[in-house]
């Protein structure tokens, strides 16, 4: 009988995600991939403030599952392979919910992939983050390359990337890689739902739009991007939420 290797559970209005598959460093196997795919579209019309994920012991996601892997028999396999993962990462990322993922131990690999794909990160001084596919002889191909590289500059990212390097959650820290560091598990949790509740009085459709507009930042025409931002402040400009909040504005304006 397969057990569960991703369970969730639910408080102040957020919905914490695990990972938990200790045993294996919660590697991102195809069955923890599936379980949090169908977490995804399960929630996707759900009213959360926001999203944590973590993982269960010494790490956060230790990277993909090696032995999966290796056992792909030629390039269609490895590229489907890929492309399922780039899915339901950028599923993640498209949720409406703020999240955020809580690294405590090792975030590499596709595990820090699954990081980059959050809105923001936060981790335990102790903890080591990386990209160290070139060790294997391979590269990111859960979307490392281009989110971290939006993140934290294209040259900074070659070079983390190329090199293999992992580094600490201090060195992440200074070079933007997280947004915060917790002194451990408690503290982290905290830190992370204190981020989420920053936002809880703001718009979330409001909030969405600028996650999707700040990401596509640096691609496409300036031209376009400049429409696209343009239709969904017009869009936030003519709902209901908006003009409220700009009557009170108003109203307390002429007092």
């Amino acid at each position: 009988m397969n057990t569960k290797k991703v369970k969730t559970d639910e408080g102040e209005g957020i919905l914490i995600i695990t990972l938990n598959s200790p045993e294996t460093l919660n590697a991102l196997s195809s069955q923890i991939l599936q379980e949090l795919d169908e977490i995804i579209d399960k929630i996707w019309y759900e009213k959360y403030s926001g999203v944590i994920i973590r993982g269960e012991g010494r790490a956060f996601s230790a990277g993909a599952d090696i032995n999966e892997l290796y056992s792909l028999e030629n390039f269609h396999q490895a590229y489907e392979y890929l492309r399922n993962g780039q899915r339901i990462l950028s599923k993640l990322e498209k949720l409406k919910y703020i999240t955020v993922a809580a690294i405590d131990g090792y975030a590499l690999g596709g595990g820090f992939e699954l990081a980059l794909a959050c809105t923001f990160r936060v981790a335990t001084k102790n903890s080591k983050l990386g990209l160290p596919e070139i060790n294997l002889g391979i590269l990111p191909g859960y979307g490392g390359t281009q989110r971290l590289s939006r993140l934290i500059s294209p040259q900074k990212a070659k070079k983390l990337i190329m090199e293999g390097k992992i580094i600490s959650a201090q060195e992440a820290l200074e070079i933007g890689a997280i947004d915060d560091i917790a002194e451990d598990n408690q503290e982290l949790i905290k830190k992370a739902k204190e981020i989420i509740f920053k936002f809880k009085d703001k718009n979330p459709t409001a909030l969405r739009y600028i996650v999707e507009l700040c990401n596509i930042s640096s691609s496409g025409e300036l031209e376009e991007n400049l429409r696209t931002e343009a239709l969904f402040c017009a869009s936030c400009i003519s709902s209901p939420y908006a003009k409220n909040k700009m009557k009170e504005f108003l109203e307390k304006k002429r007092k």
